[in-house]
C-alpha cells in the first residue's frame, strides 16, 4: 500500500510541475500569452490601402492561426510571420479613411482581445464612402480644404426628390452664397425662412435635404450653385442622376429665383421661379 501511496503521489508532483494538458495557446513553455497591440502597416491616408496589420504579443503565439482571428471593418487575409509578431493581410476595408478596425483573438491560451488599429483607404470619385458617394475632393481655395488632409462632397445614391419646388416661402433671402462650402449654410436658411417649425420638410429641396437621414447620416444638405456644378461634372461616376434639372440652395440676385443646372448636354446653369418644380440630390461633406 506504501509503494501505491507514493506512486499516486509522485504522479500527482510531476503533473503540478509540468502540467497535465495542453493550454491552447500558450507560448512554446506553456507561458500565457497576451495579445498587447495591432498597427497598420502601409497606407497613407487617401491615397492607399493599409494592406496589413502587425500584431504583437508578450511571447510566441505558438498555436494562433487565422481562423482564430476575427476583423471587424475590414477583410483578413493570410497570417504569417513568427516569434512575438505576426502579419495578418487586410482588403475590403469599409471603415471610413483613417478610422479604426478591430481585431479579436479567440484562442483560450491568448488574453488581450480586442486591439485596435487605425487605416487608411484610396479614395476615389464614385467610390460608395460614408452614407453615398464620393463627389468631388476639395482643392485649395474651397472652403473645408484641409492641406494634408483628404475632405470632400459625398452625394447621396438616389435622388430625394423628383419633382419639388425650392422652398415654401418664395420671399427673398438674400443670404445665400454660389461658393463651395457654403450649401449647408444655404440650406438652414432656407428652412429656418421658409418652414421655422419643420413642418414641411418634405415638400420643398431644401426641406427634403435637411429630413433625409439615409445610411444613417443626418448632416445632408441641398448644394449651392458651385458644389452642384462639381456633381454634374463627376455625374457619370457617382450615377442615378436623371437627364433633368436639379436645384442648387443658392438663391439668384434678384431674390425671386434660384439656380438650377440641367443634368444633361452641356450642364446649364440657370435661373428658375423658386416655385418651379425640378429634381433635388442632397450631399453631405466629409
Amino acid at each position: 500500500m506504501k509503494k501505491l501511496f507514493y506512486g499516486i503521489m509522485l504522479i500527482l508532483i510531476l503533473t503540478a510541475m509540468f502540467g497535465g494538458c495542453d493550454g491552447g495557446g500558450g507560448g512554446e513553455d506553456g507561458t500565457s500569452v497576451i495579445f498587447s497591440g495591432v498597427t497598420q502597416a502601409g497606407g497613407t491616408s487617401g491615397t492607399a490601402d493599409t494592406t496589413s496589420l502587425t500584431l504583437t504579443f508578450s511571447v510566441d503565439p505558438t498555436t494562433l492561426t487565422t481562423d482564430n482571428i476575427t476583423v471587424t471593418g475590414a477583410a483578413k487575409g493570410a497570417l504569417t510571420g513568427t516569434g512575438i509578431t505576426r502579419t495578418l493581410e487586410i482588403s475590403d476595408i469599409t471603415v471610413a479613411d483613417g478610422a479604426t478596425v478591430s481585431v479579436k483573438i479567440e484562442n483560450s491560451g491568448i488574453s488581450g482581445s480586442p486591439q485596435t488599429a487605425v487605416v487608411y483607404r484610396l479614395l476615389t470619385i464614385g467610390m460608395d464612402y460614408l452614407g453615398g458617394k464620393i463627389a468631388y475632393f476639395f482643392v485649395s481655395g474651397d472652403t473645408g480644404y484641409v492641406p494634408g488632409e483628404t475632405h470632400g462632397l459625398i452625394a447621396a445614391a438616389a435622388d430625394q426628390a423628383l419633382m419639388i419646388p425650392w422652398a415654401i416661402n418664395t420671399n427673398s433671402l438674400g443670404t445665400t452664397s454660389t461658393d463651395i462650402g457654403t450649401g449647408s449654410a444655404n440650406t438652414n436658411a432656407i428652412v429656418e425662412q421658409s418652414d421655422p417649425s419643420h413642418s414641411g420638410l418634405t415638400s420643398y429641396a431644401a426641406g427634403v435635404c435637411a429630413v433625409n437621414e439615409g445610411n444613417g447620416y443626418t448632416d445632408w444638405y441641398l448644394p449651392s450653385k458651385s458644389e452642384l456644378s462639381k456633381l454634374f461634372d463627376n455625374r457619370v461616376a457617382v450615377g442615378g442622376f436623371a437627364a433633368y434639372s436639379y436645384w442648387s440652395s443658392s438663391e439668384c440676385s434678384a431674390g425671386n429665383g434660384a439656380y438650377g443646372q440641367q443634368f444633361w448636354s452641356g450642364g446649364v446653369a440657370f435661373i428658375l421661379n423658386k416655385t418651379d418644380n425640378i429634381h433635388v440630390r442632397a450631399v453631405r461633406t466629409f
